[in-house]
């Protein structure tokens, strides 16, 4: 059995996609902001979403959180999306700083921990991504391929690698056009015809 998890997996699939399903999250009350807060919100859920520019972006997050009219809700978004471009830049200490100042204001959130479990990935603390994972999917995460795919990876760096193989089959069910995932279970000679 491959056990080896390739380099890219762990360094941008942990957190491909969830930007994605923060980003089509939406602030309500964004369209009351100073058009200056609107485009910097805007540019901070661009950037998670799209995982470039992710020095400005994190500037347009930092600038958007000093606004004081911001509700819990708000700032909890903006903070998973600071945590995710942070995530995604390899510094897992402050992806998980601004993760628990949002779970302190909104713990319901799938993206939440969904974003959790890929900083934990980042620092190496599997067990916690795969407890930050199954949260995630219990609290209904839309794409839940993502969660199945944190889980999978922090279970075969745990060495569970049926656990793992199964995590990839479902993730990669749940996204059929999706090469990467698809490509994961056959890593696992083990488990090949």
């Amino acid at each position: 059995m491959n056990t080896l998890i390739p380099h890219t997996l762990l360094r941008g699939c942990a957190i491909a996609g969830l930007a994605f399903a923060l980003g089509n999250t939406g602030f309500a009350h964004a369209q009351e902001r100073s058009p200056a807060i609107r485009s910097a919100i805007s540019e901070c859920e661009d950037g998670a979403r799209a995982g470039v520019e992710m020095a400005r972006a994190l500037g347009a997050c930092d600038y958007a959180l000093r606004d004081s009219g911001l509700g819990d809700e708000e700032r909890a978004r903006l903070q998973i999306n600071r945590a995710a471009l942070s995530a995604a830049r390899g510094d897992g200490q402050s992806a998980i700083n601004d993760l628990n100042a949002a779970q302190r204001l909104l713990d319901d959130l799938p993206e939440l921990h969904l974003t959790l479990s890929a900083a934990r990935i980042r620092i190496g603390d599997f067990n916690g991504a795969h407890e930050s994972a199954a949260q995630a999917l219990e609290l209904g995460l839309e794409p839940s391929h993502l969660g199945h795919f944190n889980q999978a990876i922090a279970l075969e760096r745990l060495g569970r690698y049926d656990e793992a193989y199964d995590a990839y089959v479902e993730a990669a069910r749940l996204a059929p056009d999706d090469a990467l995932l698809a490509a994961q279970p056959r890593r696992f000679a083990r488990h090949q015809p």
